[in-house]
């Protein structure tokens, strides 16, 4: 099937031999990536090619949006978040477009996800999907919802934000003649207007891909986790983890390799923590590929991150909205 481990002429190199697989049923004989939790770690919502998902025509991969519950000590068999589904459990959201970077909100009444043109990881747009007494309704493009900021541009909004608050949000930007492939930038809402979009600066977004994943950003709001594919001396190749500080003057400062615990020469890429802050999940496969499979290891087993207390889900911001109006 489209997606399946080996499907690509991508070099092979190692798994990681620290972190662990997520195993069955979570992982599968696809590809699987991008996992993030409810709040009381109990419901995880992640991507996968897994047989079940929509075919994107014309594209090896058919990226879709599926969901898990933790019963009886063990994750049960995934949910397809599509038109089969009962919207009391969870929302159709899967197209033959890929879906991708599902998260919860922090109270569990909202999905954030990212949609793409198959195969084209640059033309990316945020929706969102909302719990209405107990009933999930039909995904909306961020720019369509009066409580999230106008960012999505027909060059494409790479990857998810990570949303610290009601009035600050950091995202990626893919903008030809403004950002370097992929950049990180923020977004402010001040006096209750959102502003113009501002880059993180030269030191964190570099000439290669750099983007972040949801819960990578500090309580104290200093130090930001970031997946890059820089070319620094440090990078161990493809998609690398690495961390980034502000200094004394609020600037972020160069990115950190999180080093050999978490990165290898294959692709290292969308590790983010579960709601407890003692866990880093995240995907690992071969170099060149999206063959990939879901690892975790203990935050205090990578010595960068023993400091690092994460933010959790993110928050609901359409906590005021009754609901988004019905449209896909």
């Amino acid at each position: 099937m489209p997606g399946m481990h080996g499907s690509s002429d991508g070099a092979v190199t190692e798994a990681p031999r620290v972190t662990k697989s997520m195993g069955e049923p979570i992982n599968s004989p696809g590809a699987e990536l991008e996992i993030t939790y409810s709040s009381d770690g109990k419901t995880a919502i992640f991507v996968s090619t897994r047989e079940g998902s929509i075919e994107s025509p014309g594209n090896p991969y058919n990226f879709d949006i599926w969901m898990s519950y933790y019963e009886n000590d063990a994750w049960q068999p995934p949910i397809h978040l599509g038109s089969g589904i009962d919207p009391t459990v969870g929302p159709n959201i899967n197209t033959s477009a890929w879906e991708l970077e599902p998260s919860f909100s922090d109270d569990g009444n909202v999905i954030y996800f990212t949609r793409y043109e198959p195969g084209n990881i640059l033309s990316g747009d945020l929706y969102v999907v909302q719990k209405v007494d107990g009933v999930w309704q039909s995904a909306k493009n961020w720019n369509d919802v009066p409580e999230l900021p106008n960012i999505n541009t027909s060059t494409g909004e790479e990857h998810c934000p990570i949303i610290v608050s009601d009035s600050l949000i950091y995202f990626n930007y893919n903008q030809p003649g403004v950002t370097e492939d992929s950049d990180i930038w923020k977004v402010e809402k001040k006096d209750g207007v959102w502003q113009e979009p501002v880059s993180l600066g030269t030191k964190v977004n570099s000439p290669q891909r750099d983007h972040m994943h949801w819960t990578g950003l500090s309580k104290d709001g200093k130090s930001l986790v970031i997946t890059s594919m820089r070319t620094d001396l440090d990078s161990r190749g493809g998609h690398d983890m690495w961390i980034s500080h502000q200094d004394e003057n609020g600037e972020w400062q160069e990115p950190i390799n999180l080093g050999d615990t978490i990165n290898t020469g294959g692709e290292d890429m969308c590790w983010t923590f579960t709601p407890d802050g003692k866990k880093f999940t995240g995907s690992w496969g071969p170099h060149g590929t999206y063959d990939m499979d879901i690892r975790w290891i203990y935050k205090d087993d990578v010595p960068l991150l023993r400091n690092f207390e994460p933010i959790g889900p993110p928050p609901n911001l359409l906590l005021n909205s009754k609901a988004v109006t019905s449209v896909d």
